[in-house]
């Protein structure tokens, strides 16, 4: 997937396991990582805001910032309760309205 992203606004980013995860098996933990795809930020870290929120068998990590024209790689993992690991990776490009 590829998403853009206002540079003043966050975003929630979700990932849906329900076509992956059995109904007996829960997500019991979630990680985002984020890494600059094209363009340069020293600190692409900080555009993740807070830590992943798991409900059922959705994650949601909230995005904040970043800098203009950059396209950031984010990587949503999640285990369940069999040890299970799921995986989605999306790129966000981050446009500063003030320059469009």
């Amino acid at each position: 997937f590829f998403f853009f992203k206002q540079k003043t606004a966050y975003e929630i980013y979700q990932c849906d396991w329900s076509s992956d995860v059995c109904s007996s098996d829960l997500i019991t933990s979630a990680v985002c990582n984020i890494e600059v795809k094209e363009g340069t930020d020293p600190t692409p870290s900080t555009v993740l805001l807070g830590t992943p929120v798991i409900s059922g068998t959705k994650v949601a990590q909230r995005v904040t910032g970043g800098l203009d024209g950059v396209i950031y790689r984010l990587e949503m993992s999640a285990t369940t309760s069999a040890s299970n690991v799921y995986t989605i990776v999306g790129d966000m490009q981050v446009l500063d309205p003030m320059s469009v």
